[in-house]
């Protein structure tokens, strides 16, 4: 797969698209799944529609934003494997998941979004044959509402012992399945988010990490403001991983998304995160 920054699809919320010529031909992935993976470049396509539902498939939007998208697997219980565990692990393997509504035959594909995994609960359902069986439901959360001011606004960081310590949590948030979830809502995402963001800016000690400039300037806390910035994203919505994730002035963060020289920007960032952030 290239690298994260070299290729980074972006499509048009409530465009149509054709499947097969305007996705799979040109990024891959299987043209039947709902589910589908592409081996060649950092997305995955999920699928969904009124066609889904003769295989016990119940995918729908919710009052804040988040969607419901049912798992691959049409007979006996699904398993986190495939697809599924494409879904789980995006993040991780920093993979955009890009969500479109079938219109029917012939008619297309309406790109609903792109999504972040928030998490996922398993319920009794259908199969394909009419028998009951256990089905993963995932919560997937837009990257719209996960701007990196909703990150900064009004959120201080946690208190911490020492980088190292930061660094834990952090990765440990990164890795957490969503499974064992305790909270309500999509406090989930927000909180791993905001635990790596914490990390992030304790990792820049005061300095952008792209000019390597001091902060402009304090929030009222006293600690020096920057913004974070994924450099495996069109916007800043994830993927939750130290790795991929750089704390940079407003300036140089305006630049690396639309300066002239953007991904030649961005590019350096995630070499520079290479060296200091391990695998």
């Amino acid at each position: 797969m290239p690298e994260p920054s070299a290729v980074l699809p972006s499509f048009e919320v409530g465009r149509i698209y054709d499947r097969r010529t305007e996705l799979h031909d040109l990024f891959g992935g299987s043209r039947r799944s709902g589910i589908s993976p592409s081996k060649n470049f950092p997305v995955v396509f999920l699928f969904t529609g009124e066609g889904g539902s003769r295989h016990g498939y119940v995918d729908h939007p919710q009052a804040d934003g988040s969607y419901l998208y049912t798992g691959e697997g049409q007979r006996e219980d699904m398993v986190l494997k495939r697809g599924n565990l494409a879904i789980l692990n995006h993040s991780l393997e920093a993979r955009a998941l890009h969500l479109f509504q079938s219109l029917g035959k012939g008619k297309g594909q309406q790109y609903l979004g792109e999504f972040v995994y928030d998490s996922h609960t398993w319920t009794d359902a259908d199969d394909t044959t009419g028998a009951t069986r256990k089905a993963i439901v995932f919560k997937l959360v837009p990257v719209s509402r996960l701007e990196h001011g909703d990150l900064m606004d009004g959120n201080e960081p946690i208190a911490v012992t020492s980088l190292e310590d930061a660094r834990k949590r952090a990765i440990a948030a990164a890795k957490a399945d969503g499974s064992q979830a305790s909270r309500s809502g999509s406090r989930t995402v927000y909180e791993r988010s905001r635990t790596v963001r914490d990390y992030v800016l304790l990792r820049a000690a005061g300095h952008c990490e792209l000019c390597e400039q001091p902060a402009p300037f304090k929030r009222k806390s006293g600690a020096h403001y920057l913004e974070p910035h994924h450099t495996t994203r069109v916007s800043d919505g994830g993927p939750d991983h130290p790795r991929f994730v750089a704390a940079l002035c407003p300036t140089c963060h305006r630049e690396v998304h639309y300066g002239e020289h953007a991904k030649l920007k961005n590019d350096g960032l995630v070499e520079r995160l290479r060296t200091i952030e391990p695998q």
